[in-house]
């Protein structure tokens, strides 16, 4: 007998339907798996630079340079006493006669206004207040009144004592009242006046932090000025040549950028060295005043009648030295990144220098590098402590 099996089929095919749709969600999650442990497993890429090794190479030059920054007299940071909505900036025209805001590089004035927030509710403060002084001005004026009429008939004996000490206390109070009314009076008004952003020097704008339309909060930086009445010169120098220096030394200040050799001379010695290169930071105020250097230039400052020590010195391309994050005031810190091998891959450390003599593109380093070591000296700025780097030729 001949078994037939055909009503079976459509079972078979719905259970391959089930095995299918079973096995879907265990692929895409098998995928999101994988997937996900690529993203957790994600290294990022070593960044490529060039090195060289650090030699030592005679020193030929007899008199002492060091590298130093251009900053300004002072750096002022103007902010806002009241709270309030930037109604107003500075416009200035440009060289097309164009009207634009108040943006860094351009020079301002001392007393011009630079921003302004929304005056109507001081205004209406004020009003307030000089209403407020009107009165009392009015009730003490009655009180005195009432105080020479009390005198009057005190002597006349039509009123007791009393009476005349209350009129008394009463005028006594009326102008203290006065008093008080005409010091809110005056709080109104400063108030008022310091809606108004002004600068307090000749300055140049180095940043704006401010638009028309933001809601300003007091004690909010609105501008970063420098009052470049006067240029300095920030440099650092080591202990033997800190103790020759003095107040009033002259120096030289050479920018080969603009081509400009200007006299200097010594105007801060810090009493201290810094607890990270042990060198003393110097300030020389540049004498001319016609000097165009620019902030934050690297300008090298020569000591006249110093001699140099002839033994060999390290000398580092221009490049493979990068600033630092420097604290307010102090002379700007100096960094470069060396190769050291861990684990068997090239890792990039950080290094505090100091930096001395310029010399053609290269810069003399007092301390801080090493004969031997491998120093980078393309693609410094794009390197952290400790990031992983590929040597490229």
């Amino acid at each position: 007998m001949t078994t037939r099996t055909q009503p079976n089929a459509p079972q078979s095919s719905r259970n391959g339907e089930v095995a299918r749709h079973t096995y879907l969600p265990l692929a895409a999650a098998a995928v999101l798996g994988v997937a996900c442990h690529k993203a957790e497993s994600y290294v990022r890429p070593p960044v490529p630079v060039r090195a060289s090794t650090v030699r030592q190479s005679p020193q030929t030059d007899q008199e002492l340079r060091f590298s130093g920054t251009v900053a300004p007299e002072a750096e002022i940071e103007l902010s806002f006493k009241v709270g309030g909505y930037a109604t107003s900036l500075l416009t200035l025209r440009d060289g097309q006669g164009r009207t634009r805001f108040v943006q860094a590089g351009d020079q301002v004035r001392r007393g011009t206004v630079l921003a302004t927030v929304r005056q109507e509710d001081y205004r209406q403060s004020a009003a307030e207040a000089r209403g407020a002084v009107d009165a009392a001005r009015a009730a003490a004026l009655k009180a005195r009144l009432d105080y020479d009429r009390a005198v009057s008939l005190l002597a006349s004996k039509v009123i007791p004592p009393a009476d005349y000490d209350a009129a008394k206390a009463r005028a006594d109070g009326a102008i203290a009242a006065v008093d008080t009314a005409e010091a809110r009076l005056a709080s109104a008004r400063i108030a008022l006046a310091d809606t108004s952003l002004r600068t307090p020097v000749d300055a140049l704008v180095l940043a704006r932090s401010v638009e028309i339309g933001n809601l300003i909060s007091p004690n909010t930086v609105a501008f970063r000025l420098a009052d470049v009445s006067r240029i300095k010169v920030r440099f650092a120098v080591a202990d033997e040549v800190a103790s020759r220096l003095q107040i009033g030394s002259p120096v030289t200040v050479t920018a080969d950028a603009v081509e400009a050799k200007l006299p200097a001379v010594i105007s801060k010695l810090h009493p201290q060295s810094s607890s990270d290169a042990r060198t003393f930071d110097v300030e020389a105020t540049v004498l001319s005043k016609d000097a165009s250097l620019l902030l934050g230039m690297v300008v090298s400052v020569a000591l006249p009648g110093a001699s140099a020590s002839r033994a060999p010195v390290i000398t580092a391309p221009l490049s493979a030295v990068v600033a630092a994050q420097r604290p307010e005031g102090h002379a700007q810190a100096l960094v470069a990144f060396v190769v050291e091998q861990e684990r068997g891959l090239p890792i990039a450390r950080e290094r505090r220098v100091v930096a001395g003599q310029l010399v053609g593109n290269e810069v003399a380093i007092e301390s801080g590098l090493f004969p031997g070591e491998l120093l980078v000296v393309q693609g410094a700025t794009l390197l952290n402590d400790g990031q992983r780097v590929q040597l490229v030729p």
